[in-house]
């Protein structure tokens, strides 16, 4: 059994816990997967309370460390740069949600080497204004204007990414102890933001279109909530795409309930015909995307659309944050824009995109779900496979995965599936033979995990 060293006289010792399984982590004492003793067996070998080594676990939760699954334990998550560790050790990363424009490589280097030499240093270097320079957000409020949100340079702010943009609505819409509903299954980002935050996350029913109207009144009802985050557009992880009817009938109930929305758009390039939360609520909602997804990840500029009243408070949780979003990125963002490159680059990713679908429900078949549109798929696992032990077989293969539980609000609602991320692999015939392996292993039957099929 593991058994941690614990410093048992500078401070609380659940903390001395959580910190000695972050360290353990770190140094691979704890591989990703392993399971945490149990919490008495644990209490019984370092003579502390239970309740010491439940709050050390939650602890190690809450930074991300370790996930706890009701009636199975407490495993240790996967790392948090995926890509990094698949790269280094030779590992087909199907985790990290990205899609580098491979196409467009040589033309973006050149063309950030033309942004740069014309930029003068004060341009570049010193500090611009916390929510953006005019032109840049001008640039920005445009380029939202093409997907219906009725944004202009006053209302729009830029962010150092999405996550970024997220945390700023965050920030400045609810505090410590308020809940937020969402999806019942939703991105780690917002998990981790929430737990970041000390705010409630109650998960919403969803089906084959996202939330469910009747769900979203029910929990709003319930929990008092007055804030709701979503994405109508390519979720994640599911893939799934609200029809614009089911968007109004969200507006309705967030209307009739008051309540504020944060829309996350940020794979909404993806699909076309479908107007965003914002386009019927643009006075409630806080619409946010970024240039992460759509042209490439290390990018990271995020834009944010908030209602009127709302822009000296969110401008002041972008100076509290990062001061200010990065200027040669802004730069180079609102130059492709303004040039055409991002146009370029989208129709690349839409094409590309849906030809690593028909790949993947080609290898896999019809247990992979959501629209054909999106970069990530959702893979519905038969019973005989739990989704965690399927992602550590998948590894063991040398493919990553992110298994259901990374995703799922509940505890007690976890989803046998897992996410797989179609852009990682530079080439399709990579991602074929990684799509191959997870085939291989739906078809096995999991028995070294000691189950009977």
């Amino acid at each position: 059994m593991w058994r941690p060293r614990i410093d048992r006289k500078s401070g609380p010792l659940y903390l001395s816990l959580a910190g000695a399984i972050a360290k353990d982590v770190q140094a691979g004492r704890l591989k990703t997967g392993e399971r945490l003793p149990p919490h008495r067996e644990l209490a019984d070998a370092l003579k502390i309370t239970v309740t010491t080594v439940t709050r050390g676990y939650s602890e190690a939760e809450r930074r991300g460390l370790v996930r706890g699954e009701v009636g199975r334990g407490t495993y240790v998550r996967p790392p948090a740069f995926a890509m990094v560790a698949a790269a280094d050790s030779g590992v087909t990363d199907l985790g990290t949600n990205a899609l580098l424009p491979q196409a467009h490589a040589r033309e973006l280097t050149a063309s950030l080497a033309a942004i740069v030499s014309r930029s003068t240093p004060e341009q570049l270097f010193n500090y611009q204004p916390h929510g953006g320079a005019d032109e840049h957000r001008a640039v920005a409020a445009e380029w939202l204007r093409r997907s219906a949100v009725p944004a202009d340079g006053a209302n729009t702010i830029l962010t150092s990414g999405a996550q970024h943009a997220m945390a700023v609505a965050l920030s400045t819409l609810t505090a410590p102890g308020q809940v937020v509903l969402c999806e019942s299954v939703t991105y780690t980002g917002m998990r981790s933001l929430a737990n970041h935050l000390h705010v409630r996350l109650q998960a919403v029913a969803m089906d084959q279109e996202g939330l469910l109207p009747d769900a979203l009144e029910d929990a709003a009802l319930e929990s008092g909530a007055r804030l709701l985050y979503c994405m109508p557009g390519v979720q994640n992880p599911t893939a799934r795409v609200m029809s614009n009817k089911r968007r109004q009938d969200i507006v309705r109930i967030a209307e009739r309930l008051t309540l504020l929305i944060v829309e996350d758009d940020a794979y909404g390039f993806l699909v076309q015909g479908h107007l965003p939360l914002c386009h019927w609520a643009a006075d409630r909602t806080f619409y946010l995307t970024s240039m992460s997804k759509s042209l490439v990840p290390g990018l990271r500029v995020g834009v944010l659309r908030a209602p009127p009243g709302w822009i000296d408070r969110v401008t002041g949780a972008v100076f509290a944050t990062t001061v200010m979003g990065t200027p040669l990125n802004i730069a180079a963002a609102a130059a492709w824009i303004q040039d055409g490159t991002a146009d370029r680059v989208i129709a690349w990713k839409r094409q590309e995109i849906k030809a690593r679908q028909q790949l993947a429900r080609t290898v896999l078949g019809d247990v992979v779900t959501g629209v054909p549109e999106s970069q990530h798929a959702w893979l519905q696992l038969p019973s005989r496979w739990p989704a965690d032990d399927f992602a550590r077989e998948a590894r063991q293969r040398g493919v990553l995965v992110t298994p259901g539980r990374e995703f799922a609000v509940a505890r007690h609602d976890t989803p046998n599936a897992v996410r797989i991320s179609l852009g990682p692999p530079a080439e399709r015939e990579s991602l074929r033979k990684a799509l191959t392996t997870l085939g291989d292993i739906l078809a096995d039957a999991p028995q070294a995990f000691g189950m009977t099929v």
